[in-house]
């Protein structure tokens, strides 16, 4: 095998967030699950492949599917998913700069560490999502709720 045909391997470990199981299996029975994530294809497939063993998730959208701004941050836009309107589609994520580009859509969530106690981030989000179920425009929803867009412009501080 020559330099080039050589491949690498890792081990990754991955803690999964408590309550990932039973949120995961209840709100696929509501929603539609895409992730998309800012990750390498490959490393974000490794794991995905070890979390949705049940094929949950219909969709799977990476880091070639973000917009790098400055070869620091990856924003996520959702109007890459053109078969859906906006105003149905929800953005789950622990960072606001991923947001920016929708930010109305957006739900930041806590970051999940390893050392986390206690962690029931899952069980709010959950509880926000069955809110939103009936709701004709999630944008309207999550505007009023978070503020993210005073964050962003700097008029509200966290």
């Amino acid at each position: 095998m020559s330099a080039d045909n050589k491949q690498e391997t890792y081990v990754v470990y991955v803690k999964i967030r408590p309550f990932y199981d039973e949120c995961m299996e209840s709100l696929a029975s509501m929603f539609e699950i895409v992730v998309f994530t800012a990750a390498e294809q490959d490393y974000a497939d490794a794991i995905l492949d070890v979390l949705d063993t049940e094929k949950l998730i219909s969709k799977r959208l990476y880091r070639q599917h973000c917009i790098n701004i400055d070869d620091k941050y990856f924003v996520k836009d959702l109007r890459i998913i053109d078969d859906r309107d906006l105003n149905n589609l929800i953005l789950v994520d622990n960072s606001i700069i991923s947001m920016a580009f929708n930010i109305d859509n957006g739900i930041p969530v806590a970051p999940f560490y390893r050392w986390t106690k206690n962690d029931e981030e899952l069980l709010f989000l959950h509880s926000y999502l069955d809110e939103l179920y009936h709701i004709e425009d999630v944008r309207e929803h999550n505007k009023d709720k978070f503020k993210l867009k005073e964050i962003q412009d700097g008029k509200l501080q966290l």
